[in-house]
């Protein structure tokens, strides 16, 4: 756990030194297409538990990736407001290169996730997924305030890392399914995932070292537009189950595992995050109940390694 400023900047510096090594371009990744059959029924297992649901289990991956691509898109033009903020900083954590390096490319990757997720949904639904209006002027607002980077940067470290926590399960529970990586959602949540642990440990550095850093005026901002960057992706995640809806002509949600084990897992790491001061890596408040639901439903009763 960082101590100091310079403990921080060596660790982020730590986390990215191989990221050049553990990543994957959307282009290696192979896209196979529209899923065939075994395709299918790999998703209705891991979405339902059984077989024969496809439809249903494509339904609930095209709402919850088309939304991630969202909220992905969404960090990564937050993380330019704040570095660019960071030009006028001259905080001991903000000393040197680390801090910007590890934002600029946690923001690079974030993009890209948006385009491994909008491509497969796209394959997933066989049509475009487009919402009119998918609130970004409305949620980006939340972060063009004359608040400080650092405030920012914990309101939008802690509303990623509920995220981020609920989707590294779900790659667990793939490569659980299918340790071989046969199934191409499989290979697409694995690609994320290398990603998406590096910026698991930027999101415990945020939790460690900067947010028990801020006053109690700072705290308070920061669980304020947390708060409200929850409540628009809420109502995101509406507009996008009625798309979804609409497309498919079902409710994916019924007798659906993968959504009610996603909705309680959620809560959990919220409170991970609310309930305490300061909050903690999500790691560190799970129960044996969750830990026994983590390991019937992905194979292992840790979130993060």
């Amino acid at each position: 756990m960082p101590t100091t400023a310079a403990d921080a900047r060596t660790r982020l510096r730590d986390i990215y030194a191989d990221a050049h090594e553990q990543t994957l371009h959307p282009n290696l990744l192979g896209w196979p297409g529209p899923p065939d059959a075994a395709e299918l029924d790999f998703i209705s297992r891991v979405v339902y538990d059984q077989p024969g649901r496809s439809l249903g289990g494509c339904a609930y991956l095209v709402k919850e990736l088309a939304q991630l691509a969202e909220i992905e898109r969404h960090l990564s033009a937050v993380f330019g407001i704040i570095t660019a903020q960071l030009g006028a900083d001259d905080s001991a954590l903000s000393e040197g290169y680390d801090l910007h390096h590890a934002l600029n490319l946690f923001a690079a990757e974030e993009y890209i996730h948006s385009d491994f997720f909008y491509r497969y949904v796209r394959e997933l639904a066989g049509a475009d997924i487009k919402l009119a209006d998918s609130l970004f002027m409305e949620r980006l607002a939340l972060y063009e305030g004359d608040d400080s980077p650092y405030v920012k940067l914990a309101a939008m470290c802690m509303a990623a890392y509920v995220g981020e926590s609920v989707i590294t399960v779900f790659e667990k529970r793939t490569a659980h399914l299918d340790p071989r990586r046969e199934r191409f959602l499989t290979r697409l949540l694995w690609a994320h995932g290398m990603d998406e642990a590096r910026h698991v440990q930027v999101d415990h550095v945020v939790i460690n070292h900067v947010i028990p850093s801020l006053t109690a005026a700072e705290r308070d901002r920061a669980f304020e537009i947390f708060c409200a960057t929850e409540e628009l992706n809420a109502e995101l995640g509406g507009r996008f189950q009625q798309l979804v809806r609409d497309q498919f002509g079902l409710d994916h949600t019924p007798g659906n595992r993968a959504w009610e084990v996603q909705q309680e897992l959620g809560q959990v790491f919220r409170r991970a995050l609310a309930e305490s001061w300061p909050p903690v890596p999500v790691d560190e408040r799970l129960d044996d109940t969750t830990r026994a639901l983590l390991l019937d439903f992905a194979g292992d009763e840790r979130v993060h390694a």
